[in-house]
């Protein structure tokens, strides 16, 4: 009796065991043959892409992308709604989280200041790229174009955003509100106005030193050449034979 059911117990290990042991295989061959190849090509490419970070990405560049990053984001600022007027506002605040008070009178940025900003977007665009390729004091018209966008959006869009007009009269609570495109508007325009000194400054540091750096090494050269040029009294060899 013990013997049987020392079996009956044994056998289902035994083949617990057994179907383990094809699975531990079948892991093993899959980790050697696909897993740890494709880890390696993974481990080069991040090598690779590191090394190309610190060889290719500079501060200057780095700005370069954030300031037209910045320059995308006021441009299509002004193809979304700005503002809006909430209607019923004060009964809907208990379960404004679940159910917000439904919005009309939706506006685009375009209809309080016209296409003045997307002019400077546009505008900036330009001045970015002429000042990453060919002079550095182009980026210095961000600031100004920066400038003009905070006093557009605090000085006009803003106070002619937060007006109910006409909705005021037709609807019972209503509530004007600033949506989205006006925040990405100002944000832009602050963005501009920080870092096109600061781009301006790096421009002219990378310049600078990429002038520099060929006048550093025309000395070695120099030298390099004076060493390798044969001395006007003869070779040492010739001296030596005579």
């Amino acid at each position: 009796m013990l013997g049987i059911a020392r079996e009956v117990f044994a056998w289902p290990l035994r083949v617990w065991m057994s179907v383990a042991e094809v699975l531990g295989e079948l892991v093993l061959t899959a980790w050697t043959a696909a897993i740890l190849p494709l880890l390696a090509v993974v481990w080069r490419f991040l090598r690779a892409a590191l090394r190309f970070g610190e060889r290719e990405v500079t501060p200057a560049r780095g700005l370069v992308v954030v300031t037209l990053a910045a320059t995308v984001a006021l441009g299509g600022s002004q193809f979304a709604d700005y503002r809006a007027v909430e209607v019923g506002a004060p009964e809907y605040r208990s379960v404004e989280g679940i159910a917000p008070a439904p919005e009309v009178d939706k506006q685009s940025p375009r209809s309080a200041h016209g296409v003045s900003v997307f002019a400077i977007a546009i505008a900036s665009g330009f001045a970015i790229v002429f000042a990453a390729a060919r002079n550095w004091r182009l980026a210095r018209l961000l600031f100004f174009g920066g400038l003009a966008v905070v006093l557009i959006s605090l000085l006009a869009d803003a106070p002619q955003g937060l007006r109910e007009g006409q909705v005021a009269i037709e609807y019972q609570g209503a509530q004007a509100v600033l949506l989205g495109g006006f925040w990405a508007q100002l944000f832009a325009g602050v963005t501009l106005m920080v870092l096109g000194p600061v781009l301006a400054a790096q421009l002219r540091a990378q310049r600078e030193a990429r002038r520099a750096g060929p006048a550093r090494g025309a000395p070695r050269r120099r030298a390099r050449r004076r060493r390798l040029e044969p001395s006007t009294g003869g070779s040492g060899y010739g001296e030596a034979a005579t």
